[in-house]
């Protein structure tokens, strides 16, 4: 059915927020630097079901709340001049209470609109999803870039959407989903439906415009903090598809700066070192710099040296804890030894690191807290951050407080809570919530007071 023509617009996508204000607030105290913005990117995950769902010649719309400075008011005013058939909200956990808030808006104004949630609190627990927010239609598990498509197509026919494996309805018991098994099928994401000057970027890039690439999908790691919604085996493109994408950015869009942000880009050597050398000889090296997260696990010297000559500039790590049994029980299965040589291998080469210490971790005592600090001062890193252990739905960590192991509990299932900087949302015997805020502050004051301009003059002449 081809809909272009029409004034009606048969999908609305929506990055949730009820107050923009306090989400650009919480963007902006994430600085390392005043001038550099970070943690802010266009999401790849819309990016790719736009234009996955404009290949069936459907009409589409994309609205970033925060991005766009949106009101509730806003956005219900746009809804009825644009009259979409289907509105999809994406959300995190912490996320989740906005999209149910604003789908019951709608629904009062619109109630025959439909409306669904996708995102990885909605994948690991999409009945509670549907209970929780009775205004929410339909929940989308993992991928859903065909499903979204498959979703329209039904409506317009009038054909119920529960059929469609990876859509879950109430009364549904099925909440199984396909994983898409050749990403390089994918289109790449429709950057040109959204207005790219308004995102500053994950990483501080000090370029023109940074868009985030994945390259794999899926993760063979057991972190028990972590949720892996699409599975333990992980599928990486192909090096033409990713070289294609990249050019296609600087080409298309004028990028100057790409964040890998796969959390697992290095695990197989094998393939990153193939993607580097085709980097330098297709000369994208000289045309973009680009940033990764890794484990410092998989790591070399030799894969450092060729990550700069490359055009890695930066590099950010899981560090999680100072202490080597607390690295062994959270799944982690490295040690502070090998944090250090990672740290120093990256500085070796000329490459920015930085990372993060997890407070309250089972197990996690004070002791444990200031081996953290310690080895975040001896890290001497561009910057750490100390995030407090949040328990999210389908995480073994999760289960772990439920099951009160360690001592731990939950203390609120408020998801607009569950952010990892305040207020903290578990505590245990050995480390209330209150000490666990104390510690969390003792951190940051406690950090090198270093001029930001000075460190990274210093490491690109590799004497730090």
């Amino acid at each position: 059915m081809n809909k272009l023509n029409s004034k009606k617009l048969d999908l609305l996508l929506i990055n949730p927020s009820i107050n923009y204000e306090k989400d650009i607030k919480d963007i902006l105290t994430r600085r390392v630097e005043k001038d550099v913005a970070i943690s802010n990117c266009p999401s790849p995950g819309m990016g790719y079901i736009i234009a996955s769902v404009k290949k069936s010649n459907y009409t589409i719309k994309f609205i970033d709340m925060v991005a766009e400075m949106m009101t509730v008011e806003k956005l219900l005013e746009f809804i009825k001049d644009s009259k979409p058939t289907v509105i999809g909200f994406t959300a995190l956990t912490v996320q989740i209470n906005a999209a149910g808030f604003i789908a019951n808006e709608i629904k009062k104004l619109f109630p025959d609109i439909v409306i669904g949630v996708g995102g990885i609190h909605a994948t690991v627990m999409p009945k509670e999803t549907l209970e929780e927010f009775q205004s929410l239609d339909f929940a989308v598990c993992g991928e859903g870039e065909y499903v979204i498509a498959d979703i329209l197509k039904n409506v317009y026919k009038k054909k119920s959407i529960s059929a469609i494996r990876g859509v879950i309805t109430r009364g549904k018991n099925d909440v199984s989903h396909e994983r898409i098994n050749n990403i390089d099928d994918l289109p790449f994401p429709a950057w040109e439906e959204m207005d790219l000057s308004k995102y500053g970027g994950i990483y501080p890039h000090r370029t023109k415009l940074e868009l985030p690439v994945w390259t794999s999908r899926g993760c063979p790691f057991s972190c028990i903090f972590c949720v892996r919604p699409l599975g333990r085996n992980r599928k990486h493109r192909s090096i033409d598809s990713i070289i294609s994408e990249i050019e296609r950015n600087i080409e298309v869009f004028g990028c100057e700066s790409i964040a890998f942000i796969d959390e697992t880009f290095v695990v197989n050597g094998q393939w990153s070192s193939q993607l580097f050398n085709a980097m330098i000889e297709r000369g994208i090296n000289k045309k973009i710099i680009w940033s990764c997260e890794t484990r410092l696990d998989v790591v070399s010297p030799e894969l450092f040296n060729l990550m700069k000559k490359a055009g890695c500039y930066y590099v950010f790590f899981g560090l999680e804890s100072g202490d080597d049994a607390m690295l062994k029980r959270c799944g982690k299965n490295f040690t502070t030894s090998q944090m250090k040589d990672a740290v120093r291998w990256a500085k070796d080469a000329g490459i920015i690191p930085s990372g993060s210490f997890i407070i309250g971790l089972p197990g996690e005592t004070e002791d444990t807290v200031k081996k953290s600090i310690a080895l975040a001062q001896e890290l001497n890193l561009y910057s750490v951050t100390f995030p407090i252990a949040v328990p999210f739905p389908g995480t073994v960590l999760r289960k772990m407080a439920i099951n009160h192991e360690y001592g731990l509990r939950i203390l609120t299932d408020n998801w607009d809570d569950y952010d990892k900087q305040y207020p903290g949302v578990m505590e245990s015997d050995d480390l209330p919530i209150e000490r666990r805020r104390e510690l969390q502050k003792l951190s940051y004051e406690l950090l090198p007071k270093k001029k930001i301009s000075e460190y990274i003059e210093k490491l690109n002449s590799r004497i730090v």
